[in-house]
């Protein structure tokens, strides 16, 4: 800019200064006048100097800078509009000032992924190539590519711009690749190219083995590809995932069932049985868990006392089940103990008749249903006494009272025809097979006819039929009797024996794991690397998450933890002040966590009301509380909670002692401005900065604590800023990094007409982020009143990254 624009805009800032006040100054008056700032812009359009060296320099306190502002500016992810394209030219700034700032890039992917308006997608993909490797965190990785994605205008476009980030990403990182071709993967299905969706949905599941959607599409393309043993493998890494999801523990225990697993289902469904209990402690076990737990045990090969334990349980808690006590006759007998096993019939029959006599009392006048209760314990009893207990007469007296109860019901229909069957009334069966819904019992009872009939090949695959339907059940187990008894024996679909050896060589982990509450898997705490942070030093905290358990914890939307973490600050001492929500966001850098290990979180505490707080009241002895929560909810009394809520906050206290101060050290600190080296300036610029706004908080009223007052500290504190050789001023070439930070500690500082001047003289450094800052502070405190210096500087400036931030600060998107 041309010393005749300096000119003219310190002008109109010193004769119409803006509505602002500080201590030791007088207030001001008129906002600066539009209409001359154009006038003056115009004069000096033609002077401008474009021919100067620009856009080459390098710092990383200066960098570290402008990310500081874009991070306060726009870290909340409600922000959008010009604050939100501010921020990422900053970001860009930054860059360009250090290249090798890693924290840079993930916020600009995140940054630009928020902005509709502007097409960023060069930015964002250059970025996404930059930052993603193994230990990127997914969110922001994911982000970047969501947003590319919506920029996309066709399908064409969309698998071509994956197949080139799986190209480009996908051999960086193996959880963000199988994501990206499970998307491909998709769009391939959806026009019907199966081959190419099943290619990519095996290459994702295969780079990630927790990649649920990829796993579920690729069931939908190619059924044929899916054993038994990676069916069930993809069930057991589910239940790693989130060990507390009670509805995938079941389904993993019923599918170990299906496949006559026992051993296995037996133990997963202990496993059920035991989170059960955890997350409902005071209901009783389900029939969905401790039925098939009992058959799963029954049929295992050594274990069938855990039937009678499991029945006990039951007992216990207050409900008797019949096909429960009837399980646990069978195991007693299996065990040998056969006078436990005529106790526990005896006791069926006894507590049968009661159970019926109560239904009886109770049965509407209206016809029966499924739901009727009478018709429910009949066929028990029926059931009882034709396989848990073989007596025929009683067999057929019971069927044949369900089958009176209602005639529509096929179970009922199904029993009498068995019970015919056990009384060799064949032709009276007959009719009842034929005419119902074919069920286990059915095919049992039409595979006797079949033998009957001589028909032996028929009526061996009519069995083979019916053990498949259910190979656990007591009806299953008569149907092995008679293929034995006809000289065959019954050959599972799968060998059980073959599954579990294909996953024990697998699988680094047991097949069945052992239930762990969740607050003996998973703690976390926040580490600060200290407790005592004196003014002008920086802090960052550290969540460590730390995994107890004997497998890999599964950092996922669908894992015991999910990644997001909140902390709240509360502020106590000279100022009492509560945070809520200082740190809220989610982070998945880390997939797995492996057993016994941490993963380390760093987050940026110094942020928001803390940061204001803790750089405005240097002499202010504070102490912090932080604290910590996972996955944080809303609790019905309104208070917040770890989603797991067994697992208590975390909270971690620090100390800010107040800064003493005396005459001579401020002094002191005011001469070395003129010598010291540029980090030291910069410790003084960011003192003088807090103690002046420490001197009007305490001017307006706002806090009153024992402090330094004297007439002399403010003027000494302003003349630092303004005088020749001051911070603003100093004509030194390697100031200008002094002079940007310097700035930057002046946006919540009140600024007179004075000490805008010194800012306005900076417009016109031959450095370009000397000028962005400049620029951006002034416009912040002169909103709607700069913007013909900003439409100047588009047109003029010399500095992309000058003429950027002119732009975003107009907000309306003009630009080069």
């Amino acid at each position: 800019m041309h010393k005749g624009m300096i000119f003219w805009v310190v002008s109109a800032l010193l004769f119409f200064p803006p509505p602002v006040r500080t201590q030791g100054s007088p207030d001001a008056g008129t906002p600066l006048d539009n209409s001359r700032v154009s006038e003056s812009a115009s004069s000096a359009r033609s002077s401008i100097d474009s021919s100067r060296p620009d856009e080459s320099l390098s710092s990383s306190i200066v960098s570290r800078t402008f990310y500081e502002i874009a991070y306060e500016l726009a870290k909340p992810s409600q922000i959008k509009g010009p604050a939100l394209e501010q921020a990422i030219t900053f970001l860009t700034a930054a860059m360009k000032l250090d290249a090798n700032a890693k924290s840079i890039r993930p916020l600009l992917i995140e940054f630009a992924s928020r902005d509709s308006v502007r097409d960023h997608s060069s930015l964002v993909q250059q970025s996404l190539v930059d930052y993603v490797d193994e230990f990127a965190d997914l969110e922001v990785a994911r982000k970047g590519v969501g947003y590319l994605l919506e920029r996309t205008n066709s399908r064409e476009e969309r698998e071509r711009l994956l197949e080139q980030l799986l190209g480009t990403l996908g051999n960086k990182n193996n959880i963000l690749g199988s994501e990206i071709a499970t998307m491909l993967g998709v769009l391939k299905a959806e026009k019907s190219d199966m081959e190419a969706a099943t290619y990519y949905l095996i290459q994702a599941y295969r780079s990630n083995r927790y990649n649920k959607t990829a796993f579920a599409k690729l069931v939908e393309a190619a059924p044929d590809q899916i054993s038994p043993a990676v069916y069930l493998e993809r069930l057991r890494l589910a239940l790693r995932e989130n060990p507390s999801d009670i509805d995938i523990a079941i389904a993993f225990a019923e599918y170990a069932e299906k496949l006559q697993l026992y051993e296995t289902a037996a133990g997963i469904y202990q496993y059920c049985a035991d989170l059960f209990d955890y997350l409902f402690p005071n209901e009783v076990l389900p029939t969905r868990i401790y039925l098939p737990w009992a058959i799963s045990s029954y049929n295992s090969r050594q274990d069938q006392s855990q039937c009678l334990r499991i029945a006990e349980r039951i007992r216990a808690q207050g409900k008797f089940d019949l096909r429960l006590e009837a399980i646990a006759a069978k195991a007693a007998i299996k065990l040998g103990d056969n006078e436990s096993a005529i106790r526990t019939f005896q006791a069926i029959e006894k507590k049968a008749q009661e159970l019926l006599d109560q239904s009886e009392n109770s049965v509407s006048a209206g016809p029966a249903d499924s739901n009727d209760p009478q018709q429910r314990v009949v066929e028990q009893i029926a059931w009882f006494y034709c396989f848990a207990l073989p007596i025929r007469d009683n067999a057929l007296k019971w069927a044949h009272k369900a089958y009176e109860i209602d005639s529509n019901s096929s179970v009922a229909a199904a029993l009498l025809a068995y019970a015919l069957v056990m009384n060799d009334q064949i032709e009276w069966a007959k009719p009842l097979i034929g005419n119902y819904e074919r069920s286990q019992i059915a095919d049992l009872t039409l595979a006797q006819i079949q033998l009957a009939q001589g028909q032996k090949d028929v009526a061996i695959s009519t069995l083979t039929a019916a053990v498949v339907r259910d190979p656990g059940s007591f009806a299953a187990e008569r149907a092995r009797e008679i293929l034995a008894g006809q000289g065959r024996e019954y050959v599972p679909p799968v060998s059980p024996d073959a599954i579990l050896a294909s996953l024990d060589a697998g699988m680094a982990q047991p097949l069945v794991p052992d239930f762990i509450p969740p607050e003996k898997t998973i703690s976390a705490r926040l580490d600060l690397q200290g407790n005592s942070f004196p003014y002008g030093s920086e802090f960052t905290g550290t969540v460590v998450v730390t995994n107890h358990s004997s497998e890999p914890l599964v950092m996922s939307d669908d894992g015991l933890f999910k990644g997001n973490i909140r902390i709240d600050a509360d502020i106590r001492g000279d100022i009492s002040m509560k945070i809520s929500n200082l740190v809220f966001t989610k982070i998945q850098a880390a997939f797995l966590v492996d057993p016994n290990r941490s993963i380390l979180i760093p987050l940026r505490l110094m942020t928001g009301e803390l940061r204001r707080t803790l750089l405005t009241y240097p002499q202010a002895s504070l102490d912090i509380e932080f604290t910590l929560y996972l996955d944080p909810v809303l609790t019905g009394d309104g208070s917040i909670a770890n989603r797991l809520t067994q697992i208590p906050p975390g909270k971690t206290r620090i100390e800010r002692p107040r800064i003493e101060l005396t005459a001579q050290h401020l002094r002191d600190q005011f001469n070395s401005i003129v010598r010291d080296q540029i980090d030291r300036k910069v410790k003084i610029a960011h003192l003088f900065t807090g103690l002046l706004m420490e001197q009007d908080a305490m001017s307006s009223g706002r806090s009153s604590y024992k402090h330094m007052s004297a007439d002399w500290v403010v003027p000494l504190l302003r003349s630092a800023f303004m005088h020749e050789s001051g911070l603003l001023r100093h004509p030194g070439e390697n100031e200008w990094v002094v002079k940007v930070y310097t700035m930057a500690e002046m946006l919540n500082l009140p600024l007179d007409h004075e000490l805008i001047a010194a800012v306005a003289e900076n417009l016109n450094h031959t450095k370009w982020p000397v000028r962005v800052m400049a620029m951006y502070l002034l416009a912040e405190k002169q909103q709607g009143v700069f913007d013909k210096v900003l439409d100047w500087t588009i047109q003029h400036d010399p500095s992309p990254s000058v003429c950027e931030m002119a732009a975003a600060l107009r907000g309306d998107g003009s630009g080069p």
